[in-house]
């Protein structure tokens, strides 16, 4: 009778802890993770921190947290974390074990391989009693992530149809003296206009000072990044090195000429991803938050097509009503996007493009 009552017992033992524990395992226990920084550059390193909290006198016996990230993100060699790795995705699989009021912190060092935006997602927790006769499960979705840019090219050396917009040629074609953008005071050389005296200036120093003009630029280049890389491309790019060089190039040309003074827009017939609405294009402007707007985009990109680009630029025709300098990055230059180019020429724009497909080539000039 002796076994029979302490099997008894034991039986309700496990049936009121699996209960108990099904009821209160994820109760107070808290996941959360972030990265340190909430942008980088392609072939960066950066840090994911990570904290599992069990904030409750009862202990958590094991915890399975699984969640998944875009292919793209590098994680070092670290115990007590399973990856499985496809061509899109990636998985992460973590055991632990809390005991009551205990935080677990761990840091992931992650490389940046691929530009793109990575999302945090969604963590599975899964949890349960002693024995493993009952589980639970809770999903938890995560706000966050980081934007990987492209990593910029450096274009000063290189041989572009907007070499007439850089060094010293930028600054005699393009960068005029200002008369409404005043930066501060400077002796007077002959030449100066008397209206531009500053008496107070003057009288201070003892000798004739004048306004000092800022600089200005008269114009401004628009990229078009066509990511077909064939005219018949269908949706979605099958040969994305040349699009993925006309990114960098783009991100390089954009960082050179706005750290110059000009103002800079892009725009493509690509896509910034499956779940948003947003336009791939960037109005021109200038300064280092033109820089992160245009580099964000080209990290959202999507090798995918909205139009095509004979159709993207009949669209972008009528956006324009001033005359534009225009820098076309293409594998292939066809008689209907000839056409097109025409058509822009007509209504005052210049056109330039270079062919991504023969990237070691001279670039093709295409001129008014």
């Amino acid at each position: 009778m002796g076994a029979y009552w302490i099997l008894l017992i034991a039986a309700v033992v496990v049936v009121v802890q699996g209960k108990l524990f099904k009821r209160m395992a994820l109760k107070r226990l808290n996941y959360s993770r972030s990265f340190k920084v909430s942008t980088c550059y392609e072939g960066d390193s950066v840090e994911l921190i990570e904290i599992i909290e069990n904030r409750k006198a009862l202990p958590v016996p094991w915890l399975r947290v699984e969640s998944q990230f875009r292919s793209g993100l590098a994680f070092d060699n670290q115990l007590n974390l399973d990856i499985s790795e496809g061509q899109f995705n990636q998985n992460h699989k973590s055991f632990f074990s809390l005991l009551p009021w205990t935080k677990i912190l761990r840091r992931h060092r992650i490389i940046a391989k691929r530009r793109g935006l990575y999302k945090l997602g969604t963590v599975s927790m899964t949890t349960g009693d002693l024995v493993g006769m009952e589980s639970i499960v809770q999903s938890k979705t995560l706000s966050g992530g980081i934007i990987v840019y492209p990593m910029p090219m450096d274009v000063s050396d290189m041989a572009l149809p907007v070499q007439t917009w850089m060094g010293e040629m930028l600054v005699r074609r393009w960068i005029l003296e200002d008369p409404f953008l005043i930066s501060g005071v400077r002796e007077y050389r002959d030449g100066d206009p008397l209206k531009d005296i500053q008496w107070k200036a003057t009288a201070r120093t003892g000798t004739l000072q004048v306004h000092r003009r800022d600089t200005t630029a008269d114009s401004r280049l628009l990229i078009y990044l066509n990511i077909e890389d064939h005219e018949q491309m269908w949706s979605k790019a099958t040969r994305p090195e040349p699009i993925e060089y006309g990114i960098r190039l783009a991100a390089g040309i954009t960082a050179h000429l706005l750290s110059q003074g000009m103002e800079i827009g892009m725009g493509t017939n690509g896509t910034l991803g499956e779940d948003s609405t947003d336009e791939a294009f960037v109005p021109v402007a200038g300064g280092m938050t033109q820089q992160h707007l245009i580099f964000e985009m080209l990290a959202r990109l999507e090798l995918t097509r909205k139009a095509s680009f004979h159709d993207y630029l009949a669209s972008e025709l009528s956006r324009h009503e001033e005359a534009r300098d225009i820098l076309i990055l293409s594998t292939y230059v066809s008689p209907r996007l000839e056409e097109m180019f025409q058509r822009f020429r007509d209504h005052g724009h210049t056109i330039q493009v270079f062919p991504l497909g023969e990237v070691s080539s001279p670039a093709k000039e295409v001129s008014a």
